[in-house]
């Protein structure tokens, strides 16, 4: 009796293990997703803040950035912000960092408040 020769079957699928699952933000598959990724922390003696001041709405808000922190470090000190300034506000993305938008004309307040917490500032 002969043997059958296995290696002449071939099964219609390819199997590997890079499995392309969707993304839980835009619902594209990860190989096509867009999405930003997080953002690396640095140093904070290696970049410079800026503060403008500026209208929205017709309202006065002071923009801070750009911040290279954590998200959750830079919440935590959004949120003394906002308590030291009695004031709301938020975190945008920007690129490769992030900004804060504090409702109000607060550049000086605010300017010495991430002072004491070690950021440098543009002259």
């Amino acid at each position: 009796m002969d043997r059958l020769d296995l290696s002449l079957l071939k099964i219609g699928a390819d199997f590997c293990d890079n499995i392309d699952v969707l993304c839980k933000k835009c619902g594209n598959h990860t190989s096509e997703c867009k999405c930003p990724s997080e953002i690396k922390g640095r140093e904070r003696n290696s970049y410079l803040i800026w503060i403008k001041e500026q209208k929205k709405s017709g309202k006065d808000v002071s923009i801070c950035g750009i911040f290279y922190e954590k998200g959750e470090i830079l919440e935590g000190i959004l949120k003394k912000i906002k308590k030291n300034l009695a004031c709301g506000g938020g975190i945008k993305r920007e690129g490769e960092g992030y900004l804060l938008e504090i409702q109000g004309r607060h550049s000086e307040k605010l300017k010495a408040f991430l002072k004491q917490e070690k950021f440098k500032f543009k002259k």
